[in-house]
């Protein structure tokens, strides 16, 4: 049960919650950035590095084509952007998707992924989507299909074989010249297969997160520097919603929707009670809006999910101070 009240009349209560969210996912590093070979590692870092200077040197304002050039000068940074493409795109190849197992099986075949990565044939899908697929249910993941992550293979190395050969075109200087989240959105599908679902659009979104925020990797830097990464729409997937329910958060928002859904939570407290995503996505995203900063948002409130509030860890929480602890609540 909650050890505090519900004061719907004090919002800042409830603003307060989302606050420790966001300063959380400061503190931490995407999940993928923590996975990266060796090699793309220290790309990674030097294209940081480049971004911090430039901007610091320019007291806040970013001259793009300079800082295009700066980070075409970094050795791998188109592999490492293809990397980074590919991990999102292999977020449909895989039924039972656990994330981090992804990361650690590129990462051991990363010899073999740079050799489709550095040259886009489809002669090598075959081999590289067996060594995958074999690594990944080796680490006790249930039965796969190798169809799914041939598929997966073959759109992204056609997206990329049509970026470089229709398009003229590479990764670094293409996703620079986007301003805006959804005409990005609207271009990615390329890289990605044809089946249009919530899992499509869940990894790339996830591509567009990881890109276009100076906390991440700073490459879309039309979107970045126009700050038009706060139009970003959350996945809203069961950990940041579990969060962002359980704590009050959506509280927050002080509108219909939040009063129907926790005067649905507080006769439970002893029964308990299973709300679905689709419920209260709409709550989610609008809450990750309203923090101001959605990636952010999104990255705090999915790791406090996954690594807290799922295993009810609330002692070791870092909202354990704040949060409002409606933790009979169930999300599905």
């Amino acid at each position: 049960m909650s050890s505090l009240e519900i004061d719907l009349r004090n919002r800042d209560k409830y603003e307060n919650v989302i606050r420790a969210i966001d300063e959380y996912g400061l503190s931490i590093k995407e999940s993928i950035f923590e996975n990266l070979p060796s090699e793309l590692m220290v790309t990674y870092q030097r294209i940081r590095e480049i971004y911090v200077q430039e901007v610091t040197r320019d007291r806040g304002r970013v001259d793009v084509d300079s800082l295009i050039q700066l980070y075409m000068n970094v050795p791998k940074t188109e592999e490492l952007l293809r990397y980074l493409l590919l991990a999102t795109v292999l977020f449909t190849g895989f039924q039972n998707l656990r994330n981090e197992l992804i990361y650690r099986v590129m990462m051991k075949n990363y010899e073999a992924i740079s050799r489709v990565i550095t040259n886009p044939s489809y002669s090598l899908i075959s081999d590289i989507s067996i060594k995958l697929l074999s690594d990944y249910e080796n680490e006790r993941a249930k039965r796969e299909s190798i169809q799914d992550i041939n598929e997966a293979m073959h759109s992204f190395i056609y997206g990329l074989r049509k970026l470089t050969k229709s398009y003229g075109t590479t990764l670094i200087k293409w996703l620079p010249k986007f301003r805006n989240i959804e005409a990005f959105e609207r271009a990615l599908p390329i890289f990605y297969p044809p089946k249009v679902n919530e899992r499509r659009r869940r990894a790339i979104r996830t591509f567009i997160r990881w890109v276009s925020h100076e906390t991440n990797l700073p490459i879309a830097l039309g979107i970045l520097t126009r700050g038009n990464y706060r139009h970003y729409t959350l996945i809203a997937d069961v950990y940041s919603t579990m969060v962002t329910i359980r704590s009050g958060a959506f509280l927050a928002l002080n509108n219909d929707h939040a009063l129907r859904i926790i005067n649905k939570i507080l006769p439970n407290k002893d029964s308990g009670l299973t709300i679905k995503v689709d419920e209260v996505k709409g709550l989610v995203r609008a809450v990750g809006k309203l923090s101001g900063d959605p990636i952010i948002y999104e990255r705090g409130a999915f790791r406090i999910g996954h690594e807290y509030c799922s295993r009810l860890k609330c002692s070791e929480c870092p909202l354990n101070k704040v949060c409002m602890k409606l933790t009979w609540v169930n999300i599905k």
